[in-house]
Order: structure tokens, then sequence, then C-alpha cells
């Protein structure tokens, strides 16, 4: 299990990260503190996911316009909200959107959709992923003895059951990726 962690526990982040991750974020810090991972390197991964993953959705979405978000049921379904905020509060909603849960990639896309400028979005793309990579990731490692006292678990228990908490989260991920386009056509009334 160690070994499987050293080599692929940073590709795992970062992949995870493209899309979502705070809570693979914070098992990897979780996973730090008990020697299984390092965090700097964790926080990287995570950092480098989230920025990448925002980036694409934010040029896909601009370039594409609304026949990308069609792709995606839960992006479209959360667009009106989406851009609600965008309206609201403009290029700082970035600043925000990795803590707004359920609506980061749908505030990612709408970014791109309201043609806002690449310059000031990757600007402040960046410094979002950062401070959310870090904050995540220490949060998680430093609140590990606390959830390690709590639960009881020894270390071997404690490595199955983030195991199994990645697993879920993965399979979660597959399963929202995998939804339906939204059709063209409009609804008929009965």
């Amino acid at each position: 299990m160690e070994t499987l962690l050293h080599q692929y526990g940073y590709l795992l982040i970062f992949v995870i990260t493209l899309f979502e991750g705070e809570t693979v974020l914070l098992i990897a810090g979780i996973l730090a503190h008990q020697g299984f991972l390092n965090i700097e390197l964790s926080i990287m991964s995570a950092f480098l996911g989230s920025v990448i993953g925002d980036q694409l959705f934010f040029h896909l979405a601009r370039q594409e316009g609304y026949e990308f978000v069609k792709k995606f049921k839960y992006v479209a379904s959360a667009l009106p909200r989406a851009e609600r905020l965008v309206a609201r509060h403009g290029t700082y909603i970035v600043l925000f959107a990795r803590y707004i849960y359920g609506l980061r990639t749908a505030l990612i896309v709408m970014c791109g959709l309201a043609k806002m400028p690449r310059l000031k979005f990757t600007m402040f793309n960046v410094i979002a992923g950062l401070i959310w990579a870090v904050s995540y990731g220490f949060l998680g490692y430093f609140f590990s003895e606390a959830i390690s006292a709590v639960t009881g678990l020894g270390r071997i228990e404690f490595v199955i059951a983030v195991a199994i908490a990645i697993a879920a989260l993965v399979y979660w991920i597959v399963r929202t990726a995998n939804t339906k386009p939204v059709s063209d056509e409009p609804k008929q009334e009965e």
C-alpha cells in the first residue's frame, strides 16, 4: 500500500483535483501526517491539478460557448445560479469558487461564457488555487492526529479507511462525469 501511494498518490491527487478535490486533498494531508505522502508534494499536485482543470474549463467554455456546457448536465443545471454570482461579484468570484461546493465548475464555466479577461482570470485562478491547496492540505495534515485519536484506529486500519474514502470519491467523480448531455429540444408542455 505504501509503495502504491508513493508511486501513484501524487498523480491521483493531480487527476482528481482537475475536477474537484477538497476530500482528496484533506485525505492527502492526513496521509502525509501519517508518513505515507509528502505534504509539500501533495499540496503542489493539488494546486497544479486545480489550476490546470479550471483553466481548461474556462478556455473551453470561452471558445465553445453553450455547446460545451450542454455536454455536462450537472454544470448546465447550476449555470443560472453561477450566472447570478458572476454578475454580482465579477472576476473576484474566481477567488471564492473553490469554496462554493457544487458550483465550482459551473462558476468557472460561467466566467468563460462571460468572456472574462484571460489574464485576470488566470491571475485570480493561480492565487485562489494556491490558497485553496495550502489551506485544505494543511487542514488534513494538522487534524490527522485528532481524527486518529477520535476514531481509535491504528495505522493499518486508518489507511484502509482512507483507501475506502478515496475509492468512494473516485466512484462519485466518475459517476458525475458520465451524465447525459442537455437536450437541444425545448420541453413540450402537456
